[in-house]
């Protein structure tokens, strides 16, 4: 079992951050019929351990929340909650690639960088270290509540849990930055998404931008706007996830989600992941195109219009 040292109790604010953020502006989401386990459920996931990995090859790392990560079966029912980078090792041949899903539920921008348990290494610090030249990084993060809204630089400060000493917060924005930085530091490829899609609608048509606020702007335009800034690649999940729930309709899109309008199935886990893959293969990084298995291969190309 792989050892993070984010502290237990930002752990358990942030799962609850998740929960509420989640259902914010959105109607309780009935619960879903209990079904038989996905074929998918029986074979392994995507390797979540920063250790093992093979020097001799490029890593493709995921730093995220519960949208991207393992997940697990819930008490309820047969559905489990699976997040889309757990199934990233079924597109790539791993003999051409290191896989590593660091993707935490409930983890927000500022707790994913805040110092672990005893003010041991962030699970950021953490994922760094096993970071070396001609790596990548994905960045997805906005699902839970915690920095400030925009992509500027203005700060906040907050009180300190139990009587501790006060925090810093930034914006949204500003966190996604730091983290591009730090990954070009490190001479590896730092590659933000924007945000998996929530199952909320309106007029027939599904979310694609999720606010803090109506008209304050949402999270994954601040991630496209820091991306643009510093000239990184970027995959917009968000549109390809849209873009095939809007054909498919509400009323299958509904069957892929397990609650809270938010968590995925496994099957919606695989549609995101191969929208994610699909908009990868648009960034044309010929390493991680090359190291793509059959299926993988087999997928389209997201090619984003160019911008007017």
């Amino acid at each position: 079992m792989r050892s993070k040292s984010a502290p237990l109790a930002a752990a358990a604010i942030g799962v609850l951050a998740a929960s509420l953020w989640a259902q914010q502006a959105v109607p309780p989401a009935a619960p879903q019929p209990a079904t038989q386990p996905h074929p998918r459920d029986s074979q392994p996931y995507t390797n979540g351990a920063l250790t093992g990995l093979n020097p001799n090859l490029p890593t493709l790392f995921i730093a995220g929340d519960s949208t991207a990560a393992t997940g697990a079966r819930t008490a309820r029912d047969n559905n489990p909650i699976r997040g889309w980078a757990a199934l990233l090792v079924d597109y790539f041949d791993t003999s051409k690639i290191n896989l590593a899903n660091y993707a935490i539920g409930g983890a927000t921008l500022n707790s994913y960088l805040a110092p672990g348990r005893g003010g041991g290494p962030s699970s950021w610090d953490q994922l760094l270290a096993a970071v070396k030249p001609g790596d990548y990084v994905v960045i997805q993060f906005g699902q839970n509540s915690g920095p400030l809204a925009g992509a500027g630089e203005e700060v906040q400060e907050r009180a300190g849990r139990g009587g501790g000493p006060p925090t810093v917060m930034h914006t949204h924005g500003w966190y996604v930055r730091k983290m591009i930085n730090d990954v070009k530091a490190k001479k590896a490829t730092p590659i933000p998404a924007t945000l998996t899609i929530r199952d909320v609608w309106t007029d027939g048509k599904v979310e694609r931008l999720k606010e803090i606020a109506p008209g304050k702007g949402g999270m994954s335009d601040w991630t496209r706007q820091v991306a643009a800034q510093e000239k990184v690649p970027l995959v917009d999940h968000s549109t390809i996830i849209a873009d095939a729930y809007d054909k498919m309709g509400q009323t299958a899109a509904d069957k892929l989600f397990q609650d809270h309008h938010l968590h995925t199935t496994t099957a919606g886990a695989i549609l995101n992941c191969e929208a994610f893959i699909e908009g990868l293969k648009g960034l044309h990084l010929a390493p991680i195109n090359d190291a793509l298995n059959a299926r993988g291969k087999a997928l389209p190309t997201y090619d984003p219009a160019p911008a007017k």
